[in-house]
Order: structure tokens, then C-alpha cells, then sequence
């Protein structure tokens, strides 16, 4: 299991990247957030959308070490459930 260690700014210009760095993982998705300290919705939505295939094929997601800017913006944007998304998706 690898952990892919989240930078400090989760924006725009990151959506890309990150795209491309979730589309490489393969199982059980493990992120780790405490470094982030703004997260936008570009990046928001790769996140619910990571979960998400994760949930249908079965596989586990989780954040771990969530930093409280990410906290705070996960709860601002809806994203209670990612919160609380540990092992089994």
C-alpha cells in the first residue's frame, strides 16, 4: 500500500496532476492530508470522484492526517462523507 502525500494547495492548477495520479493508482487508495491547506472544487471533485469508483469496484479510500483547513473546506463543500471514509469505501 502506498500513501500519496497531498500538497499544500489543492487548486486549479493542480486538477490535472492529481487526475493523473488517481487514475494511476490501482486497489486501495490511501491520501494523506495534512499538508493541505486550501482545497478547490476542481480538486474536491476528483476526490468524490476517486471515492466513488473506489466504492464501486470495491476497493478502499481514505484520508488520513486530514489538516483542519481540509476539514474546513471538505465540510464547506459537502464533503462530510470523505470525512469519515477510512478502509472500506
Amino acid at each position: 500500500m502506498s500513501v500519496l502525500m497531498l500538497p499544500e494547495l489543492l487548486d486549479t492548477k493542480y486538477a490535472v496532476p492529481f487526475s493523473k495520479l488517481l487514475k494511476q493508482e490501482e486497489g486501495e487508495l490511501v491520501l494523506d492530508g495534512r499538508q493541505v491547506g486550501r482545497l478547490g472544487g476542481l480538486c474536491f471533485q476528483l476526490l468524490v470522484s476517486a471515492y466513488r469508483t473506489a466504492r464501486v469496484q470495491g476497493s478502499d479510500f481514505e484520508i488520513r492526517n486530514i489538516s483542519d483547513a481540509m476539514r474546513e473546506n471538505l465540510q464547506l463543500m459537502g464533503g462530510d462523507f470523505l470525512l469519515e471514509a477510512r478502509g472500506d469505501a
